[in-house]
């Protein structure tokens, strides 16, 4: 086969920019329908990733690579993280690279066919989706028993298999650290968003808050966003988050019994299974815990926080920790560069019209 080299890839990927641009923008219905009718995303949800990929898209447009070739690489779209692939994949195409898309089972197809449908204007070769999903790489044979035919058979770069995975990763743990002067109304909802996402089931939610100072108001506004965020159908655009399926909901029961019969662990909303009339999707209502220093090494599946009460040490500990495995955290409040690692400060007031569906509004508490 006849690959052209990667003056041409990336000439081509380059040419065709403007249409995958442009075929994102035709089909952005029928992608934000895939991912409800696949991942039972929301309507605000969907907009966001959809929106997202755009942004990220167009930003790639303008990028400018000195250096052009290397090895041919694997992007993964994972079923968790839709859509991630696609800037990935168009990004090493730019860079002059052949790509090869590898799919879990159930990720969303609309990046499948999305970018199956440029291969074809790509020429042959240069990007390959696979047809059937990815079950993880086979282990290779120690360094010191492979032959050397087996040696031959990894080198050869024709083959796929041997192609080096790029991503799209798995994120470490992201944990949020509340300052004592932060707005505690506004660490209610950046926690609420940043845990219940998705029903929890987001790769990048928070499931701990370590919360420097008191923690009395906080619970309060937290205890009512945990009650009153609508979790709802996907076609319903007021929902702030979707159903989950039978292997969700057991293991949240599972992870919030362990957490209620844990000594000094208290219960500020117990969590359980909700019903709705006339509606055979499995919702639930989420959990919500506290915890002195320091925090129990327990499961939390689903939408579940604990509230973490720590020092000033302390916080910063749980923050080099994420960092150590590649996670990231949300600061609120306080003094940026305050944290090691990678952190995201979130500072000032509440904006009310930023509020996506589904959260209750502001009031005193």
């Amino acid at each position: 086969m006849d690959v052209p080299g990667a003056q041409r890839i990336a000439a081509a990927a380059r040419a065709l920019g403007p249409e995958l641009r442009e075929l994102v923008a035709i089909h952005a219905d029928a992608i934000a329908g895939a991912l409800a009718r696949q991942h039972e995303l929301v309507a605000w949800d969907r907009e966001q990733l959809v929106g997202q990929l755009q942004t990220q898209l167009y930003g790639l447009s303008t990028e400018r690579f000195r250096e052009l070739g290397g090895t041919p690489v694997r992007v993964l779209e994972r079923r968790r993280q839709p859509l991630e692939s696609v800037e990935l994949v168009w990004r090493h195409l730019r860079q002059g690279r052949r790509v090869r898309l590898e799919h879990e089972p159930g990720a969303c197809t609309a990046a499948i066919d999305l970018l199956r449908n440029m291969s074809h204007a790509l020429g042959s070769g240069v990007l390959t989706v696979a047809e059937h999903p990815w079950a993880g790489d086979p282990p290779r044979p120690a360094s010191g028993s492979t032959s050397r035919m087996t040696r031959a058979a990894l080198d050869v770069s024709d083959d796929p298999l041997t192609w080096p995975l790029v991503g799209v990763y798995e994120p470490g743990p992201r944990i949020a650290l509340v300052e004592a002067p932060a707005d505690r109304e506004l660490a209610a909802y950046v926690l609420a968003r940043a845990c219940l996402r998705r029903t929890g089931t987001d790769p990048r939610a928070v499931k701990r808050a370590y919360v420097v100072g008191t923690v009395d108001r906080l619970q309060r506004h937290l205890q009512r966003l945990w009650v009153g965020a609508t979790m709802g159908p996907a076609t319903d655009p007021d929902s702030f988050a979707g159903p989950v399926d039978e292997e969700l909901r057991d293991a949240f029961l599972d992870s919030i019994a362990r957490w209620e019969r844990h000594d000094g662990v208290s219960v500020w909303s117990p969590g359980g299974v909700l019903e709705r009339a006339g509606d055979s999707g499995i919702y639930l209502a989420p959990a919500l815990f506290a915890a002195p220093w320091p925090v129990p090494d327990l499961p939390l599946e689903g939408p579940v926080l604990v509230v973490v009460r720590c020092t000033v040490d302390q916080a910063r500990a749980a923050a080099e920790n994420a960092a150590r495995q590649s996670g990231h955290a949300i600061q609120i409040g306080g003094r940026p560069r305050t944290y090691p690692g990678d952190v995201r400060v979130i500072r000032g007031a509440l904006l009310v019209e930023r509020l996506p569906p589904g959260l209750p509004e502001p009031r005193p508490v």
